[in-house]
């Protein structure tokens, strides 16, 4: 007889699809504040060197919140009692992130790449940047649904040690109906 796995609602074996589930977020986490690291030393590196405008101000703010906010995030995966709270603030670092890559994309790809900052060279740094914006963008997306994953996972094992816990609803109704037969014949 083959062994039985408990599903949860994907059809997946619910101990397999939450057993990879934490290192990846841990692996997204690591990838995003390496990526956010590398958009904050470029350009406060443009700053510090040459004359600064808005789009690089927005990524040095951008860059220095989320490596401040994602640091404590590195070591959340491995706890236990981490449900994926995170999930929210992904979302909205998405949109930000979207927003520094679009800045760098107009910024790099036309007009020679030699905006911000004006006229200066600097074009494998500046490509850099914004691939380093793309992967923080993307990292954050990827990170919302694994966070919102997470987030499901343990809400669908609260739902199921809530059955075992409780009697399970259903042998508690049998006994009763059990009795409520045996009072009736």
């Amino acid at each position: 007889m083959a062994p039985r796995h408990t599903t949860n609602d994907y059809g997946t074996a619910a101990n397999h699809s939450a057993r990879w589930h934490r290192p990846t977020i841990f692996a997204n986490h690591v990838l995003h504040w390496i990526s956010s690291i590398i958009v904050l030393a470029i350009s406060a590196y443009f700053i510090h060197k040459f004359s600064h405008n808005t789009h690089l101000i927005y990524w040095v703010t951008l860059a220095a919140i989320d490596v401040l906010l994602y640091l404590p995030a590195l070591g959340l995966p491995a706890l236990s009692a981490y449900k994926g709270y995170l999930a929210p603030l992904a979302w909205i670092f998405s949109y930000l992130w979207l927003t520094a890559f679009i800045f760098a994309a107009q910024d790099y790809n036309y007009a020679g790449g030699y905006r911000s900052p004006t006229g200066v060279g600097k074009h494998n740094l500046k490509k850099t940047l914004e691939a380093f914006a793309f992967l923080a963008f993307f990292t954050t997306l990827v990170g919302q649904f694994l966070e919102g994953r997470l987030w499901d996972l343990q809400r669908f094992k609260r739902g199921v040690s809530r059955e075992k816990h409780v009697g399970g609803g259903s042998t508690a109704a049998a006994a009763s109906g059990q009795h409520a037969a045996a009072v009736s014949v």
